[in-house]
């Protein structure tokens, strides 16, 4: 998701301009917002909020892909996220991605699905900062060690599942570390697929341990060597096994 500065914050009022740009983007027209707000009724929504550091017309937003768009919202007395089809995504409906984000609940990864409909995902909201930016702010190697060691763990299960993540090469924009656990969530399944081999804890091995910005951030603390990695890392793609998912942990575990 492409990220930002922020220029408004605050509640968009159902039936408003600014929330008409934000539900039809990047075009639509009075009937499709209409039959948009009936959608989201359906759902339980009562708000939608702007804030973060993407910006659609003049109004913030939490995140912007490919596929869709990223508010808060709250449904149920409880506040969300909500991800919203654009009007030019390369699908129909949300419903292959509820299907992906689904099997990674079910392998104990990803915020929590609420509620789906054709052109909304309403998920729990992870809060906290990018890995990338929390890379770059003062952290120690228990941290460093505990945040990729639980981002694997997670990439992990999703192999199990026979669910490839698709974008994990690029972690710097799909894992969220938060509160002072530094705990992880991998987000965004858009990408995700059954069909081709998963290879989760291959992509985001290099990202984390090889090569790219957050494995030079986390090479400050983690006494990693890369050869040594790099040969994990392969061994692991040939057999996908516990024992050598253990062998690529063991490298940052810190005394």
């Amino acid at each position: 998701m492409s990220q930002q500065r922020a220029s408004f914050s605050g509640e968009l009022v159902l039936g408003s301009p600014e929330l008409a740009k934000i539900l039809t983007y990047p075009r639509g027209s009075d009937k499709e917002y209409a039959a948009r707000l009936a959608e989201l009724k359906g759902l339980g929504v009562t708000a939608v909020f702007a804030g973060g550091r993407t910006v659609i017309g003049g109004t913030s937003i939490a995140g912007k892909g490919c596929v869709g768009l990223v508010v808060r919202a709250k449904a149920h007395g409880k506040m969300c996220a909500l991800k919203i089809r654009r009007m030019d995504a390369n699908r129909p409906t949300m419903h292959d991605e509820v299907r992906y984000h689904k099997i990674a609940n079910g392998a104990g990864v990803g915020p929590r699905l609420v509620g789906y409909s054709d052109n909304f995902m309403l998920m729990e909201f992870a809060e906290g900062a990018t890995i990338a930016e929390w890379a770059q702010g003062e952290i120690d190697g228990k941290q460093a060690s505990a945040v990729t060691r639980s981002a694997l763990e997670q990439c992990y299960a999703l192999d199990r599942a026979g669910l490839d993540h698709g974008e994990l090469s690029h972690v710097d924009r799909h894992i969220i570390v938060s509160g002072v656990q530094a705990a992880t969530t991998i987000i965004d399944f858009e990408s995700a697929s059954t069909e081709r081999k998963a290879s989760n804890v291959s992509a985001a091995g290099q990202s984390l341990l090889v090569s790219g910005a957050v494995a030079s951030a986390l090479a400050r603390v983690l006494q990693v060597e890369k050869e040594a990695a790099i040969g994990a890392l392969k061994k692991y793609k040939r057999d996908q096994t516990r024992e050598n998912l253990d062998a690529i942990l063991a490298l940052v575990v810190v005394a």
